[in-house]
């Protein structure tokens, strides 16, 4: 016989048991909310689970990074609008500064002593520094320097010199004709000195002194402090200022009479400081020599 008890019971407990199934399904199920992404220009749809922006923006495949900036806000409807701000990456190049040029001089045998040509114009260089600049979603700017460079080497100035004596009429006074030619001066003050027979002389320093001229012609004695035999070419000097035993090239400052070379080798009363006495052989000599502004170059 057929139980209808037992086929009732068996009904209940089915229709039990799937509700049962169905609570269990529906309450383990996250709830879902469509996203709608703006990252920039661009736009995604998605549906994931709520409360999880960055599932959503792995779904739609937006990629972020810690300089980005999400936000979200939920609509009307319910869905969530999220936008990606990125921060604006501008690149800025300025000078900051301007490089001096250097001047070079060079001697120019063919240019008269104290003139000077510039061959070269010099032309100053730039130093440019080249920086990112990012501008963050909130306004905020932030510099990174990205190093400096030379965006325009500087041109040297040339400068040329003229080391050639102007030929001048020498005085009967000129106690040698080997005058001088060429001066080449160092920035030390010393330099090289070359005359008409072409022999160079080295010198350390060029001192202006007054000279005068003394002779023995009219007196007894014939030597010098130093004890040598008083001469042409044997001069006296302040030997604080030039001491003895110093070789010399002398020549009046208007370059008429030239003296030559000359050893300091004598002193006397009235030589004191830049001054000189230079002998001569004759009283006439030294009467029309007189008193004259001499440049005197010490000799190496």
């Amino acid at each position: 016989m057929f139980d209808r008890s037992s086929r009732g019971d068996r009904t209940a407990a089915l229709l039990i048991s799937g509700l049962l199934a169905t609570l269990f399904i529906t309450g383990s199920a996250s709830p879902q909310t469509t996203y709608h992404i703006t990252d920039g220009e661009a736009v995604y749809t998605v549906t994931g689970k709520s409360d999880d922006t960055e599932g959503a923006l792995a779904l739609a495949g937006v990629e972020v990074s810690e300089r980005d900036r999400v936000t979200s806000a939920v609509r009307d409807d319910g869905s969530v609008a999220v936008t990606v701000e990125r921060p604006v990456t501008t690149y800025e190049e300025q000078v900051v500064e301007l490089l001096p040029y250097d001047t070079v001089r060079q001697a120019d045998p063919d240019l008269l002593l104290g003139q000077e040509q510039v061959v070269q114009a010099g032309t100053q260089g730039t130093v440019a520094a080249r920086s990112r600049v990012v501008t963050d979603p909130d306004g905020s700017l932030r510099i990174t320097s990205m190093g400096t460079y030379v965006s325009q080497e500087p041109v040297d100035e040339i400068v040329a010199y003229g080391t050639r004596v102007a030929p001048t009429t020498q005085s009967w006074l000129s106690v040698t004709d080997d005058v001088l030619t060429r001066i080449d001066a160092d920035a030390d003050g010393g330099g090289t000195l070359t005359t008409a027979s072409g022999t160079e002389l080295t010198y350390t320093q060029v001192i202006s002194c007054k000279a005068t001229a003394y002779t023995t012609q009219r007196q007894s004695w014939k030597r010098t402090a130093t004890g040598t035999t008083a001469r042409v070419g044997a001069i006296a000097v302040d030997p604080s200022v030039i001491p003895y035993g110093t070789r010399m090239f002398i020549v009046s400052a208007d370059g008429s009479i030239t003296y030559g070379v000359a050893t300091a080798e004598d002193c006397g009363g009235n030589i004191k400081g830049n001054r000189i006495d230079l002998f001569f052989d004759t009283y006439d000599e030294c009467i029309n020599f007189g008193v004259r502004t001499c440049d005197v170059y010490l000799l190496a």
